[in-house]
């Protein structure tokens, strides 16, 4: 079997850069929906922010059941190019599709239009999961070396800080530039480039990242549903990495929800909206290039501590420039700059944690769950944006919100209130990972000890050609799996 070389080999350059450009047009398009739709939906399309609200919290209702089932059926998945590629390659397509169509409801009017919104937002949130649990699956096939990994996870999240503030910081202006005074027709040009963007990151990820290994493949392919649910409620770690990024995620996704309605009214500029997202993703991506060497210096840790606070002084200073100097760019600017900080490190190391927790359930419960794991975190991501869609909406609602008017002095200070509040949540996410998580420093290495000294058994290679190979270099088809009598201790379901 593999003399274990494998386990920490080097990764590519090639790799580095391939994967890392698949996160580009994924998340330009997640971004798309998180920043726009919802003010698509209330001041182009003319539907009330109550019965938006309402969609995003049933579709993610619809998700809590959808998510686990996708990542079941990844986890399911054999194929000569593993189990994630394929389904990469296949939801961003899908999900490209949908995007257009969630950009495209100002051409239907009456009850067509209704549930045309209703039946697109929800494609495109099962695609969107298709396309994202699976891509950030891959990292523990690409190395399981916790240095490797951290050499490697700048690069999607580089371009992922790239694609997120170059929505935002060109989004307004790309809108009014394609639709020239018709900001449906320029809503929707801008979704066919997400759309672009999207199927060619999601090609060149599938066809140049090298993967090295596929371990316990036949295993994980013996999932039930029960067993999928109890890998996830026995890993401890994991559910604390749930709990802060649903603290973390919550207070980010209102701001996310009510950013451009702030800076257009309260600020009384969006394009000042623009300006704040180039000071955040120069921060950002500054952030990520030096990410190895002040990890090495300071520790993943404190790192990540920090990306939870820095948000919180963010906050703080668009709340000082609403009330004290609404024009003043040095707050709106450093603003920016802690925002963009932190949602780079954050995203970095929330995912280098999810596949420490990986590693964490293999030693605890004798079974990789990748794709379990990581459509659970792509479920929380989109549960949080959606609640705080459902509360913006009634919010909305209940101040007297109308679109495209100049709003009532009290509608603008409830709207400021409600932007700033939620961010105490940030504080909590710090307080639970000072206090609970407990995979950092030696516990994370002699977890990585222990699978270095038993997955010689367990790991399948990846040839050149990117195909799994038996001991013999023969390739490996979707019909060469063979069962396993492997238990699966205290996963009963």
């Amino acid at each position: 079997m593999n003399d274990g070389t494998t386990i920490n080999s080097k990764v590519s350059m090639k790799t580095k850069l391939s994967y890392g450009f698949g996160g580009f047009g994924k998340d330009w398009g997640l971004n798309m929906v998180n920043v726009f739709l919802m003010i698509y939906y209330t001041d182009v399309v003319g539907i009330s922010p109550a019965f938006i609200g309402t969609l995003f919290l049933v579709a993610r209702i619809w998700d809590t059941v959808n998510d686990p089932m996708l990542g079941y059926i990844v986890a399911r998945t054999n194929s000569r190019w593993g189990k994630y590629k394929p389904w990469i390659l296949i939801g961003n397509i899908l999900n490209a599709f949908c995007m257009v169509a969630l950009f495209s409801a100002h051409l239907l009017e009456g009850s067509a239009q209704l549930v045309f919104i209703w039946v697109t937002y929800i494609l495109w949130g099962m695609t969107y999961t298709m396309l994202d649990a699976p891509f950030w699956s891959l990292i523990p096939t690409i190395s399981l070396d916790r240095k490797e990994r951290e050499g490697l996870m700048p690069y999607p999240r580089i371009f992922t800080t790239a694609a997120s503030y170059l929505v935002g910081a060109v989004g307004v202006y790309a809108v009014n530039y394609f639709g020239d005074g018709d900001k449906g027709t320029g809503y929707l040009m801008f979704g066919v480039i997400g759309a672009i963007f999207a199927v060619l990151s999601a090609v060149v990820t599938c066809a140049w990242t090298e993967q090295k290994v596929e371990c316990n493949v036949n295993t994980e392919s013996m999932f039930s549903l029960g067993v999928a649910k109890n890998v996830v409620m026995k890993n401890d770690q994991f559910l604390l990495v749930v709990v802060i990024g649903f603290c973390y995620l919550l207070a980010g996704s209102s701001a996310f929800g009510l950013n451009l309605y702030f800076f257009k009214y309260v600020l009384g500029d969006e394009t000042l909206f623009s300006q704040m997202m180039i000071f955040g993703g120069i921060s950002g991506a500054a952030s990520l290039i030096l990410f190895p060497k002040i990890v090495d210096r300071v520790g993943r840790a404190n790192l990540f501590k920090f990306a939870l606070l820095a948000p919180l002084g963010s906050m703080l200073l668009l709340y000082a420039s609403a009330t004290l100097q609404s024009d003043s760019m040095v707050l709106i600017g450093f603003s920016g700059i802690f925002a963009g900080i932190s949602n780079s490190l954050y995203w970095l190391v929330i995912l280098l944690m999810v596949a420490d927790t990986v590693d964490y359930g293999h030693v605890k419960l004798n079974i990789r769950s990748e794709s379990i794991l990581y459509s659970v975190n792509t479920m929380v991501v989109k549960c949080c944006f959606a609640l705080m869609g459902f509360l913006v909406g009634v919010f909305l609602a209940i101040i007297g919100y109308v679109p495209n008017a100049v709003q009532s002095e009290s509608t603008l200070n409830s709207l400021t209130i409600v932007y700033v509040a939620p961010s105490f949540l940030y504080f909590v996410a710090y307080l639970i990972y000072s206090k609970k998580y407990a995979l950092n420093g030696s516990k994370l290495d002699d977890i990585q000890q222990q699978l270095e000294a038993n997955l010689n058994s367990e790991v399948k290679r990846f040839n050149d050609s990117g195909h799994l190979v038996n001991d013999d270099e023969s390739t490996i088809t979707e019909f060469d799996y063979g069962r396993t009598d492997k238990s699966l201790p205290g996963l009963q379901a």
